[in-house]
């Protein structure tokens, strides 16, 4: 099932995508009788109903289909999609989790083999979030601006200390994130050297409004059988820039949520989205900047497209 979160009215609304028709989930759920529509309220909502509200979910939309609710559905491109989970609990993110990114980093970082590694992850702010067509806005605090496009995992039940072979259980879902970062800020160009600076520097740079690209919906595990055999693709203006797949993360899903969730309760929407393959405009000599036009694509997940324009 997809699941989208969508704008009507000024509010936002759960919406499920069937082909190029978004079923407006709580109003399908009311009309058919099929559950409780509370639990359509928002994506954390339904995420922490448990796997019931999604078997209730897809009652209600097969039973608009039938009956051929056209007051339940819209046509997609009528609708202003937002991030499917704008305002996330968590949002902590994988560094240095693709090998060949590693490498590519232009010497400054070393891939020393798995087995004398563990998973780095950080967070980024619930502001950084946008949706499919929102502008990437790049301020005057910074100098060059890079994509990242990556799998994020959307956690649909609460853990603590998660065995690995567990980890599957407690995924709800799938969507695309990039993780666009801040490579050089305008304000260390006057400033002297001190040690901690660019690690510092480096987290700040991932922090910016606008700087997480999420959508264009939420994907249900039982949709993504193999989430560790998913392409993962950028284009840049249509030039492709990315093109890696999952099977290359040297940590798994499962793998990042066991580590991760020994220092942190993990909550339905919390996500986690698990690095980047080559291919970042680093590498490249290539910055973002206003007028670009971004659109990633994660096997089975959709696309997500964005513009570049300047804060």
């Amino acid at each position: 099932m997809k699941l989208a979160t969508y704008a009507r009215n000024n509010t936002d609304r759960v919406g499920v995508v069937v082909g190029d028709q978004i079923y407006d989930l709580a109003d399908c759920i009311t009309a058919g009788e099929k559950g409780d529509p509370a639990t359509a309220a928002s994506t954390l909502a339904f995420l922490a109903s448990g796997p019931s509200a999604v078997e209730s979910a897809q009652k209600a939309v097969a039973w608009a289909q039938a009956r051929g609710g056209k007051d339940l559905a819209l046509p997609i491109h009528e609708v202003r999609l937002r991030a499917p989970i704008p305002d996330p609990g968590k949002l902590l993110c994988l560094a240095g989790n693709y090998a060949d990114h590693i490498l590519e980093g232009s010497g400054r970082l070393q891939f020393s083999g798995k087995d004398k590694m563990i998973p780095r992850f950080f967070l980024k702010p619930h502001t950084v979030i946008v949706g499919p067509g929102d502008a990437i806005r790049i301020p005057p605090s910074t100098t060059w601006v890079d994509w990242e496009l990556e799998l994020a995992v959307v956690i649909g039940q609460p853990g603590r200390d998660i065995p690995v072979e567990e980890a599957s259980q407690y995924i709800g879902g799938y969507t695309i994130f990039n993780d666009i970062s801040a490579r050089e800020l305008a304000f260390r160009q006057h400033l002297p050297k001190q040690s901690g600076d660019d690690f510092f520097d480096w987290l700040v740079g991932k922090w910016l409004d606008t700087f997480g690209p999420m959508g264009p919906w939420l994907t249900t595990a039982d949709q993504v059988p193999q989430p560790d055999r998913l392409s993962v693709r950028l284009w840049l203006n249509d030039e492709l820039q990315q093109d890696g797949n999952t099977g290359q993360m040297i940590f798994s899903p499962a793998e990042a949520i066991a580590f991760i969730s020994q220092f942190v309760t993990l909550q339905p929407g919390d996500l986690i989205s698990t690095g980047t393959p080559a291919g970042v405009g680093l590498a490249k000599k290539i910055r973002l900047k206003p007028g670009d036009q971004i659109r990633g694509e994660i096997a089975g997940l959709g696309v997500l497209e964005n513009p570049v324009q300047a804060l």
